[in-house]
């Protein structure tokens, strides 16, 4: 007779246990008495989002500073770093995000509130522009007289700018991008940050978007479209290049079949201007990297660069202006840690150096672009939270780090493992286990958290979250399961996971419990699922499954209609067609009778991405079912990341006090 999971479960635990007293009595597992507290988590970072000019004489980044409502523009003297560094607050709203321009001018986007085109709450993001001192600050597209009339009818209707590509050989120049919200329809302007002026360079179609890595860095003109249109009864993305006469001319071999995804995706021209470099997975399960001839229409029979276990998404370029030319100069290897492997004659040897003096954790390197002597210095790991070096005349200066009240010795260990499905399917993971457990101390809670997406995937880095670490510091173990439809993991485990929302998908983070049980970590009496966004989905739906092997659910932003999900993405026909019909299997409020385990929704009541709508028609469904839910709302709050400390200290309040709840009983 066939037994359920949760049957299958139990065993495997017993098992462990009858073995684990054969050999010797458990020393049970004390969690740490002081666990990493919600205010670690949720007050504004130190120190984030830093860069480097591209002349390598200033570092730009936004600092926590004390009497600030928000964090503040900081730009440091390279030159000299104890030099008092320039401070630029906001008095108005909060600063998401911040960089170069050019070497003598900053961006930086800033969240504003509005009321969206449906009429709901929603927000947009506004970019400004500033000198090194913080004086002129200037909206580049409000400037009297610069605003043609594309830029101005996107500005009336509420959407702004964004980066498209920010490499062209004219040092001055930038090309932005709007996308309206309703018909996806790309416009592309080219911005002079020295006068603000605007020309229109592209305009866009609801069948045709042009892509960012098929830009002309000469002219600043894209060279490069793409579509989804039908073939043979088949969707398939196709892209075209205009040729020296000016015409489009379909290429086949970066065209592929949408449900099949054998991707081909541009990353950019190669030194010989007639020729691409590709990631791509053409002939394997992994992507690789390719030169494309674009005259011959034809791959470069070997790859430039391979690697048999993990995917090669991008490449390192440098750009070198003042001859107008592109050269390759290394790779990105998409393992747990996705790392940049160098192949030039200088790098490579001080990445090497730098970890060597921080052993067991990562390293990364942005290079200053024009004269590739200095490099801003990351060093990170899943149990140590980012800092920030300077690397210049062979030395290494710190600049800060993001949480440096947060000991790293204090956090539980990151390991990177591989488990089976029940069908036989490999399954990446990240287990972390809480501070100081070993395997004579006997199982402890476990929470399974699915990343969202779902075509996305977890790295082994510091969880901006601070979620693994919040649960780990409280004696619960934590694995993250690559499920079926991750990305980033090789077509085969992307592909398997089509129309299988709530069903292998589902049954891929119940195996992880059962891998965890197995393996003496887990107590399967004290086990809860947890996701945001689609990993909320996941929560919602492991509420509903039969025979759930987890105490409780929590789910954040989540997704509980497939239907209503399936009607939204198909605002679009490009959305739709090469995600959307993915979206089937079990819906979770068609289900609602077969609730098994108590659950709890929280969800932004300004998230327009998984709509706010979702947890509340579900939590209506539930309620009217007599079945054991509670839901909160939180006022404000957006779907990603960053998010404010309030929206932190609501959200985990809640989290952990559903998990000492009798009815989750994770946290005693």
């Amino acid at each position: 007779m066939a037994r359920s999971l949760k049957a299958f479960v139990k065993s495997v635990a017993v098992a462990a246990l009858l073995a684990g007293t054969a050999a010797q009595a458990w020393a049970a597992y004390s969690p740490p008495a002081k666990p990493l507290a919600i205010q670690d988590i949720s007050r504004y970072e130190a120190l984030t989002d830093v860069s480097l000019s591209p002349d390598g004489k200033h570092i730009v980044g936004l600092v926590a500073v004390e009497g600030e409502k928000w964090p503040v523009i900081s730009i440091w003297d390279a030159e000299d770093l104890s030099k008092r560094p320039i401070w630029i607050p906001s008095k108005t709203s909060r600063i998401q995000q911040v960089g170069f321009f050019t070497s003598d001018k900053i961006f930086f986007v800033m969240r504003q509130p509005i009321t969206g085109y449906d009429g709901k709450p929603a927000f947009v993001d506004k970019l400004y522009s500033t000198d090194l001192e913080g004086k002129k600050i200037e909206e580049p597209f409000r400037v009297t007289g610069t605003l043609n009339k594309d830029l101005q009818d996107a500005a009336e209707r509420g959407f702004s700018p964004d980066v498209f590509n920010n490499h062209l050989y004219d040092e001055n120049k930038v090309l932005m991008e709007t996308v309206d919200p309703t018909s996806y329809v790309q416009k592309i302007f080219e911005l002079d940050t020295r006068t603000g002026k605007t020309r229109t360079v592209a305009l866009g179609s609801e069948e045709f978007n042009f892509l960012a890595a098929g830009v002309d860095l000469k002219t600043g003109e894209p060279m490069i479209k793409a579509k989804v249109d039908t073939v043979g009864g088949e969707f398939w993305y196709q892209v075209y290049i205009k040729d020296a006469a000016g015409q489009w001319i379909y290429h086949e071999p970066l065209s592929y079949k949408v449900k099949e995804r054998r991707d081909a995706t541009i990353l950019g021209y190669d030194t010989d201007p007639t020729k691409l470099i590709v990631s791509s997975n053409i002939s394997t399960d992994k992507a690789a990297i390719y030169s494309y001839d674009i005259a011959a229409k034809a791959f470069s029979q070997e790859p430039l660069f391979a690697n048999a276990k993990y995917d090669l998404p991008n490449v390192i370029f440098r750009y070198h202006r003042a001859e107008q030319t592109t050269t390759v100069e290394g790779v990105v290897v998409g393992g747990p840690v996705p790392m940049a492997i160098r192949t030039d004659d200088k790098w490579p040897a001080v990445q090497k150096s730098i970890e060597a003096a921080f052993p067991g954790r990562y390293v990364s390197l942005q290079i200053n672009s024009h004269s590739r002597e200095t490099a801003l210095v990351t060093v990170h790991g899943a149990d140590f939270v980012p800092q920030y070096f300077l690397y210049k005349d062979a030395k290494l200066q710190a600049l800060g780090g993001e949480r440096p009240w947060i000991d790293p010795a204090t956090l539980g260990k990151a390991e990177f493992v591989t488990y089976k499905a029940r069908d036989g399917l490999d399954i990446p993971a990240i287990v972390t286990l809480p501070p100081g457990w070993t395997p004579d101390q006997g199982p402890v809670p476990l929470i399974v958290l699915p990343h969202g997406g779902p075509w996305a995937r977890d790295v082994m880095t510091w969880d901006g979250s601070g979620w693994t670490q919040f649960f780990a510091t409280r004696g619960i173990a934590v694995i993250q399961p690559q499920y079926r439809g991750s990305q980033g993991w090789g077509q085969k485990l992307w592909l398997a996971g089509d129309k299988e929302w709530g069903q292998k998908m589902s049954d891929d983070n119940d195996d992880a419990a059962a891998y965890m049980a197995s393996r003496g970590i887990a107590d399967t009496r004290r086990m809860a699922i947890m996701g945001y966004s689609y990993g909320g989905f996941a929560a919602i739906a492991a509420s509903v499954r039969p025979n759930s092997p987890y105490r409780c659910a929590i789910a954040g932003a989540g997704v509980a209609s497939l239907q209503r999900l399936g009607n939204l993405w198909g605002d679009n026909h490009l959305a739709r067609e090469i995600q959307g019909h993915t979206v089937d299997g079990m819906d979770p409020m068609k289900n609602i009778a077969k609730a098994n385990i108590p659950i709890m929704l929280y969800h932004g009541d300004h998230d327009r991405q998984a709509d706010t709508e979702h947890s509340r028609m579900f939590y209506a469904a539930m309620k009217g079912a007599g079945k054991d839910v509670e839901y909160h709302e939180i006022k404000g709050m957006w779907h990603q990341l960053p998010w404010t400390t309030a929206w932190h200290d609501e959200s985990l309040k809640l989290i952990e006090d559903y998990l000492k709840s009798p009815k989750c009983g994770l946290i005693s």
